[in-house]
């Protein structure tokens, strides 16, 4: 039916607008190719498997968005420095898998010691991303297939639908700065996402410019006595007119265990969306973790808004023996 034609043409005009904001997680310490292109290879002995999965403000019927991405990390170390490369995927859905994003990046950074010890790193990174964008017009419900017994999708729609499958190629581009030794330590890196504006579209040949996303980090940890750590981190995030404040940390209870590690308890504020507690737990090869979003936005007045994320890092391959200060996360 044409109404149905044009609301799909008119949701495809706004996303223009909706676009302004690239997948996100709320672990991002857990993804560090997707906060920043200079993190990878970073803090990684030898290999690092990386896996998020988010579903936010999932429903009965469908999930309005679902986010997965996995990566794999590789560290060459010269002397005290190191160049780290990495592959990920990372796939975007919405609307129960009406819309899919796909990215396939490839990223490198190289980590210079500024000192013999190590305790100054200084890194640059770019990642190279191959993306494309599908609208599944199966999954469409047109006035046409209502019946007696709700939409049947096995009756003829009457009204075929062009839609346009996109891809394109894009560059991204960081730089961090790292100082650490027993006690403590500070970082800082900012990173530059969609450097050549790629065009992308979803209906018929309707196109548009992705906005450049910048992104700046800052954190910190402080040992607090015996195994125990205290990490902080915030991060600001800015895309086609919008922006994204997040700002929170992580207790790690170290444990006097063969196996376990620390038992990690954190929480954040992404301001003006939503507080998110975090529980975890971390070994000396791997590490699981879990948050739950609550919505603070105005979104809270509606039903179902519950956001969930998962994530689970591993490290494999040969042991850091070079002394410098290694982990299973990038905080």
């Amino acid at each position: 039916m044409k109404p149905i034609r044009f609301l799909v043409l008119f949701c495809c005009l706004l996303s223009t607008r909706l676009v302004a904001q690239d997948p996100h997680f709320s672990q991002y310490f857990t993804s560090p190719m997707t906060l920043n292109p200079a993190l990878t290879g970073n803090k990684v002995d030898d290999w690092r498997l990386a896996l998020n999965a988010r579903s936010q403000w999932w429903g009965d019927a469908i999930k309005p968005y679902y986010t997965v991405t996995a990566s794999l990390e590789k560290s060459f170390t010269t002397g005290n420095s190191n160049l780290g490369i990495g592959g990920s995927v990372l796939s975007d859905q919405s609307n129960g898998g009406i819309l899919k994003n796909n990215y396939f990046s490839f990223s490198a950074a190289y980590h210079l010691a500024l000192d013999p010890a190590a305790h100054h790193l200084l890194s640059a990174g770019l990642t190279g991303t191959y993306a494309n964008r599908i609208l599944d017009a199966s999954k469409f419900l047109y006035q046409s297939q209502l019946g007696s017994m709700g939409f049947q999708r096995d009756l003829p729609a009457n009204d075929a639908v062009n839609l346009q499958k996109n891809s394109y190629l894009d560059v991204s581009a960081g730089m961090s700065y790292s100082y650490n030794n027993e006690h403590y330590g500070l970082s800082a890196g900012a990173a530059l996402f969609h450097v050549a504006k790629p065009k992308e579209g979803a209906y018929n040949s309707m196109e548009y410019n992705i906005p450049r996303k910048v992104n700046a980090q800052l954190g910190g940890w402080i040992n607090t006595g015996g195994n125990n750590e205290l990490h902080v981190s915030s991060i600001a995030e800015f895309q086609g007119g919008n922006s994204i404040y997040t700002l929170g940390g992580v207790y790690k209870i170290g444990m006097d265990d063969g196996l376990l590690h620390s038992i990690n308890l954190g929480l954040w504020e992404r301001f003006g969306d939503a507080l998110y507690p975090y529980f975890g737990i971390e070994t000396a090869r791997w590490m699981a973790g879990i948050t739950y979003d609550y919505v603070q936005s105005g979104l809270k007045n509606y039903q179902s808004v519950q956001s969930m994320e998962l994530s689970f890092v591993w490290q494999f391959g040969k042991r850091n023996t070079s002394g410098t200060r290694s982990g299973v996360l990038n905080y």
